[in-house]
């Protein structure tokens, strides 16, 4: 299994913020679900960069974002597979 750093390294490696991807690799470790709000923006070509590299390294996750436009933020769901 990688390392915290190792999957935060992919992570933004890929555009994916510091702050989200420490979150997203501490659901990969504890291998528990979570969710939070950020106002970091998120387009389709990072969401689709992440699914592929999701799968590539067999992270066992799903990631969705939900933008709220009216409030310029975006709710991030982690939910283990």
């Amino acid at each position: 299994m990688a390392t915290s750093e190792e999957i935060m390294n992919d992570l933004q490696g890929i555009g994916v913020s510091e702050q989200d991807a420490l979150v997203i690799a501490d659901c990969v470790l504890t291998r528990k679900s979570c969710s939070w709000v950020d106002n970091e923006p998120v387009d389709e070509k990072l969401l689709q960069d992440l699914n592929r590299l999701i799968e590539k390294r067999n992270y066992g996750i799903k990631v969705q974002v939900q933008a709220i436009p009216t409030r310029s933020k975006f709710i991030w769901e982690v939910k283990v597979k």
